[in-house]
């Protein structure tokens, strides 16, 4: 196993974040959702707009990151290359009405639609997939503050060395443990047993197909949720 330790990411290593993200995610046998919502994979086009909305969603308006998405990386202590990373939200007022959840819907997309287009975009898809995501989180959730674990990936070269273990268990322990809060997220096929081995339990199936949008499979995912510890 790799000398590791967990760093915050800094603004010159978010190309890294999102590099290693598609090359978990997007690999052609995978029952994945990215491949299927960019199918001309990570083009420089794209690589520029996931780069800018990263930026968006993990600054806010009053500069106070401890309010937004927060990103950690996983490096080998004695290389510092980056081996895994991580994305979490504190969402202390999550929508608590339909309303609400309407206008955080917009805002989603304005995040992630509102750029110039990105060539052979599944847009429906996009669309159907953000709509779940938004309204299956407002359902399970309802006005409760929680965290958010919106990314967790490990690099294929170096997976099963505890990287994406480590960003897990140093996430829970900095933001929900340390606040007393549930922790919400949408789990692949892949990370779902790591999830349940950390106190993670489905709370319902991610309601979504992407075969009914132009994809090539379902794009299988969970809802999964762990409780507040005391």
């Amino acid at each position: 196993m790799a000398n590791l330790k967990v760093e915050p990411l800094q603004p010159h290593e978010l190309d890294d974040f999102i590099r290693i993200y598609w090359a978990a995610f997007a690999t052609p046998e995978a029952d994945m959702i990215l491949p299927m919502l960019y199918p001309h994979g990570l083009q420089p086009d794209l690589l520029a707009e996931q780069r800018n909305r990263l930026l968006r969603e993990t600054n806010n308006n009053n500069g106070d990151s401890s309010l937004g998405d927060l990103c950690f990386a996983a490096k080998d202590a004695d290389s510092g290359e980056i081996l895994a990373v991580s994305r979490w939200a504190v969402q202390e007022r999550p929508a608590a009405t339909r309303a609400e959840a309407d206008a955080e819907l917009e805002a989603v997309r304005q995040s992630r639609f509102g750029g110039p287009p990105v060539e052979g975009m599944n847009r429906a898809l996009g669309e159907a997939f953000v709509r779940a995501l938004v309204y299956t989180e407002f359902e399970v959730m309802r006005g409760r503050p929680y965290i958010g674990l919106r990314n967790l990936a490990t690099h294929p070269d170096h997976q099963r060395k505890g990287a994406g273990k480590l960003l897990l268990r140093d996430g829970l322990a900095r933001f929900a443990d340390r606040l007393g809060l549930p922790v919400y997220l949408d789990s692949g096929v892949y990370g779902r047993p790591l999830y349940e081995k950390h106190g993670f339990e489905v709370v319902r199936d991610f309601p979504f197909d992407g075969r009914e949008y132009g994809g090539r499979s379902e794009g299988k995912h969970w809802c999964m949720l762990r409780a507040a510890q005391p």
